[in-house]
């Protein structure tokens, strides 16, 4: 296994705590300051270890855009309207939002836009790519403006650090990373076990311990949402979540990319993305706990296919010469295709009970 200075940090802190937690682990991997994933890397692209659907055609951003540029609609154009993307990758989602809703009369007067960015280097290619517009950027959910909005993340919640439960003889235990050896000085070699814990997480009460099942629940996922549930209430407007998952996860769904290869969770630390699948039904759960409407859990490929991507996909064909339209095709396909991302990555829509319902999730 490949050694680095983040190896190295991780291995002291599996000693100094006799194991670290799932969510501990994926924390340092991905966002330590110096030699995290996402704050040293552009993971994103042909180039990077995963490719995102704005990146694919320019149709994902343009219908996302319309899909907000209805909501403004629906809340009767307010002279104030705040956007804000969680995790923007490039750029590219908001700068196609931007050029496709340009010519809604009064939307772009109305925008306050807000980026949650922790990486240096994304936040600086971002910047390039909205330099013609008044962007704000957070590196964390926090203090927005107090105006209806539409909160939209797409393929960000999957990469937020979770903490792994199993039942053993009838009691919940949690799932660690620790080293294969302490005795040997030289052992950078990691591996999971389990740690007793004194109480579970509240979540855990609800779910039928079944023996050896794991279960995955993620704070920061709460502690975002509960953010985002809390302006919702108190502002007006929708949240647009948009990841791979399912409704209910059970079992382990821990695992690394690195150059569009799944690869050992456990290696190559600050060198590949991890992530898990997201538990909608979770995310459903918190949304009715605080008043909210949810919609139902919704493939990708019948969403877009909804807002009106074969038709878009006919109108950009007109003018391509026959390699550009075989590489549109492709990427259409790509998008909405059941084998491909189209099944495997939902949407689910969140909304206040009296506003109107959300296109192409409810109606």
């Amino acid at each position: 296994m490949k050694k680095n200075k983040l190896t190295e940090l991780i291995k002291e802190t599996i000693i100094k705590k006799n194991g670290i937690s799932v969510s501990q682990y994926m924390k340092m991997c991905l966002t330590h300051p110096d030699y995290g994933y996402y704050t040293k890397n552009r993971p994103i692209g042909l180039k990077g270890d995963f490719i995102t659907s704005p990146e694919i055609s320019q149709m994902f951003g343009e219908l996302i855009g319309l899909w907000i540029a209805q909501v403004w609609l629906d809340h009767n154009k307010p002279s104030k309207f705040s956007i804000v993307e969680l995790g923007p990758g490039n750029g590219t989602l908001m700068a196609d939002i931007l050029r496709v809703t340009n010519k809604i009369k009064g939307f772009h007067d109305s925008l306050i836009i807000t980026l949650i960015e922790i990486s240096p280097a994304l936040k600086k290619l971002q910047k390039t790519k909205l330099k013609d517009y008044c962007v704000n950027w957070k590196a964390k959910l926090e203090k927005l403006p107090n105006v209806p909005t539409v909160i939209f993340a797409n393929e960000f919640f999957d990469a937020l650090p979770i903490n792994q439960y199993v039942v053993k003889n009838c009691k919940w235990m949690e799932v660690v990373v620790s080293l294969k050896s302490f005795i040997n000085p030289i052992c950078d070699e990691f591996c999971f076990e389990l740690k007793k814990i004194s109480k579970p997480p509240l979540e855990l009460s609800f779910l039928e311990q079944t023996e050896d099942n794991i279960f995955e629940i993620s704070i920061e996922l709460k502690k975002n949402l509960s953010f985002i549930l809390n302006h919702l209430n108190k502002n007006l407007g929708a949240c647009l979540i948009i990841d791979y998952g399912r409704n209910n996860n059970i079992g382990s769904t821990l695992q690394a990319v690195k150059n569009h290869q799944f690869s050992n969770p456990l290696e190559n630390h600050g060198e590949c993305d991890l992530t898990s699948l997201v538990n909608f039904n979770m995310i459903k759960k918190y949304s009715q706990y605080y008043g909210l409407k949810v919609s139902n859990l919704v493939d990708q490929g019948d969403f877009l296919k909804s807002l009106g991507i074969e038709q878009r996909f006919l109108s950009l064909s007109k003018n391509m010469d026959p390699n550009q339209l075989k590489m549109h095709n492709k990427s259409l396909n790509r998008l909405i295709n059941k084998n491909q991302m189209g099944k495997l990555f939902k949407v689910m829509g969140i909304r206040n009970k009296g506003s109107s319902p959300l296109i192409g999730l409810e109606v």
